[in-house]
């Protein structure tokens, strides 16, 4: 059947295009896939006010995984009463945020509340854990959680059943793409980057029967650009990790990588049609510098998987 799908661009720090929530609406009223982080809890409500929606109205927040830019602010709707759906693996941190709250302070220090606001524990009664498969009735919708690892080991995509072009919402599973291009940023944070993993998942979504991509940073991929999309980002994968693999052999350092991490991106950004001032606005230092953390630590435990 055909379901009213709609975009909330979260304008994160001022970026098009850089963070949504996706609003889709059922016969029994309206579900989100993303809060977004706290930080934009303002935008996330206007948008959802152009829907004629409020937030205390949701029938129910299906999250892909816990990271703050996807989840940090679901705290807010889950205080509004709204369930949330989430990943078992990382349904008690939304309970008891402490780690989650010390892990991102320790990495964003001063810089946490402007980037991504205040984090709160979410009702225990309102989470609930989801595994492999299960399928979710939310708003007289049917969801089935996929699982897809790679980027963080508690992600699911969602997938729309029954929808009309076949939908899957995939977080961060499919990456990120720089608003109105093709280019493809991959986001492979510690500790969790795991190259074998994110290969099964891509495996699982090529071998779907979606027409239609919908990502949490990029907008939708639809149709014959579905296997391009994904081939391209598998292809990017593998030559990053080779890349940052050879880079640390030369160049031990996080500060001395960075500069030559960041060229080497330019380049094929530039190839794609990317302005190096657009380059700039997506692909910041916390990106590089959590992308080389990332692989570099995959590598270390591959090397040595004690």
């Amino acid at each position: 059947m055909t379901i009213r799908i709609q975009q909330i661009d979260l304008d994160y720090l001022g970026l098009p295009g850089a963070i949504a929530a996706w609003a889709i609406e059922g016969p029994d009223g309206w579900v989100l896939v993303e809060s977004g982080p706290e930080s934009c809890w303002s935008t996330l409500q206007s948008g959802l006010r152009s829907l004629s929606v409020a937030p205390a109205d949701l029938k129910g927040v299906l999250l892909t995984h816990i990271h703050l830019d996807h989840a940090g602010g679901a705290w807010r709707l889950a205080q509004l009463g709204v369930p949330i759906h989430v990943h078992e693996r990382g349904a008690r941190h939304l309970v008891n945020p402490e780690k989650l709250l010390a892990s991102a302070q320790r990495i964003y220090g001063d810089d946490m509340d402007r980037l991504w606001g205040s984090l709160e524990a979410c009702p225990e009664h309102l989470v609930h854990p989801v595994s492999d498969g299960d399928r979710i009735q939310v708003a007289g919708l049917d969801f089935l959680a996929v699982e897809t690892p790679g980027h963080a080991c508690h992600h699911h995509a969602w997938s729309l059943e029954g929808s009309d072009p076949a939908t899957i919402f995939t977080g961060d599973a499919a990456a990120m793409l720089i608003p109105d291009s093709h280019w493809i940023s991959i986001p492979m944070p510690p500790p969790e980057m795991d190259l074998e993993a994110w290969d099964a998942s891509l495996d699982r979504l090529e071998g779907g029967h979606w027409s239609r991509l919908c990502l949490t940073h990029g907008g939708m991929v639809e149709n014959s650009d579905i296997s391009i999309h994904l081939r391209n980002l598998r292809k990017g994968l593998h030559e990053q990790v080779a890349f940052i693999g050879e880079l640390r052999e030369k160049h031990p350092d996080l500060e001395s990588q960075r500069p030559i991490y960041r060229s080497w991106l330019l380049e094929s950004a530039l190839e794609a049609g990317i302005s190096e001032s657009i380059f700039n606005q997506f692909v910041s230092v916390g990106l590089l510098n959590m992308n080389l953390s990332g692989v570099s630590r995959y590598l270390n435990l591959a090397s040595d998987p004690r």
